[in-house]
């Protein structure tokens, strides 16, 4: 394999690839995150996912819950997993299948223990231990087609569909030219561009499904009590921006996936099988934590995140690549940009130079790069809730 055919990472047993190689300390409740964060914070090479609610929820929202932890866990980033939650059966709702996976899995209940302190202390030494088993485990070569690229924005501006998005389409497309997949998202940012997307689809039955997602968000949103999901759009901070219509803010975001033909369609947190590789839509919530969890369930190793006016976000278990071409906002964001290309509003560098930057860069944290996210630690996992967001 030749220069951009190929990175360093973990090989996984189920023929996946990671570009990390962390444990996954997820907490399964609201009244476990605080033990959950104590046992992060005391391990090293863990990586933390806390979840809002957990107990007593029902139907579409129960089942996407499951989707998402599950998903999570098997994160080809993660070599193993610790589950900690009030009590047993939780756990063990979830340790079965990720153990018939082949993943290495603990399970911490806090009533197994009924003492906050001997509950963190048995989660730490769990994580350690699973940390200190998987730490000989080494980066081999690998074809770029085992790697997952979620393609996120947000923050949008006048600059996103100029500068930004664009730039990170041309690293999507370079990425699934040496064979690698790519993952668009965020269903409500596409309305008034669906119709692009539908006519670059592989066949009838993939373009039904991208138009589908639009319809069947509308109607979450009827239900929801909101009328007309589409005057929900550019949000304030969009508009500050500078971007004017929902339309305006829809072609620039379909711009970051590239140019390829539309494979298939999948649901929030599904996985994502690369077969063929090439690109793919999940149907998400647009805020982009939930939007970004439903990446790192569905088996996205990296994330690239374009902001025009800048935007925090990043998920614990998928590197995030912090990209803007707005001037001010990359000036600013010294500590948080990973890529700038804001030369090419300055009419000093082409689309494709910008995109070859973010490519370049999506090929270093393939490698091992930290990004800036995860050196500061502050990515943010959260679950969908259907009806409360779009």
């Amino acid at each position: 394999m030749g220069k951009n055919e190929s990175f360093f990472g973990f090989e996984r047993d189920n023929g996946s690839a990671g570009v990390r190689n962390r444990v996954g300390i997820i907490s399964l409740m609201d009244n476990s995150n605080g033990l959950a964060l104590k046992i992060h914070n005391n391990v090293r090479e863990t990586d933390l996912v806390t979840d809002l609610f957990g107990r007593k929820m029902i139907g579409r929202n129960h089942e996407m819950r499951m989707k998402a932890i599950h998903g999570m866990a098997m994160n080809p980033n993660i070599c193993a997993v610790v589950l900690v939650s009030l009590h047993k059966p939780s756990t063990d709702a979830f340790a079965g299948p990720i153990a018939d996976a082949g993943k290495d899995v603990e399970c911490i209940a806090f009533q197994e223990y009924g003492s906050t302190f001997r509950t963190i202390e048995a989660g730490t030494v769990a994580a350690a231990k699973l940390v200190r088993k998987h730490s000989t485990q080494h980066r081999v070569e690998l074809p770029l087609s085992k790697l997952i690229f979620g393609s996120e924005c947000g923050g949008s501006d006048f600059s996103s569909g100029l500068s930004g998005n664009p730039a990170l389409g041309h690293a999507a497309d370079m990425l699934m030219d040496a064979g690698g997949t790519v993952v668009l998202s965020e269903t409500a940012e596409i309305m008034g561009a669906e119709h692009l997307l539908a006519e670059r689809s592989v066949n009838q039955s993939v373009a039904a499904a991208i138009v589908q997602s639009i319809a069947d968000m509308e109607e979450m949103s009827r239900m929801g009590g909101v009328e007309d999901i589409r005057k929900t759009n550019p949000s304030a901070d969009n508009i500050n921006g500078g971007l004017t219509t929902l339309a305006e803010k829809a072609l620039g975001a379909v711009k970051k996936a590239g140019t390829k033909t539309l494979q298939g369609v999948v649901d929030y947190c599904d996985p994502v099988v690369p077969n063929p590789p090439g690109f793919y839509f999940m149907s998400t919530p647009a805020p982009a934590c939930e939007s970004m969890t439903g990446f790192a369930a569905g088996g996205c190793q990296i994330i690239g995140f374009n902001t025009g006016l800048g935007q925090p976000s990043s998920h614990p278990f998928t590197p995030t690549i912090k990209v803007s071409g707005n001037p001010l906002t990359a000036e600013r964001g010294f500590d948080d940009l990973d890529v700038d290309v804001s030369d090419i509003m300055r009419g000093q560098m082409s689309i494709e130079e910008g995109g070859e930057k973010i490519f370049n860069e999506l090929m270093s944290v393939a490698n091992g790069r930290r990004t800036f996210t995860e050196l500061f630690d502050t990515g943010q996992s959260t679950i969908g809730v259907a009806g409360a967001s779009f």
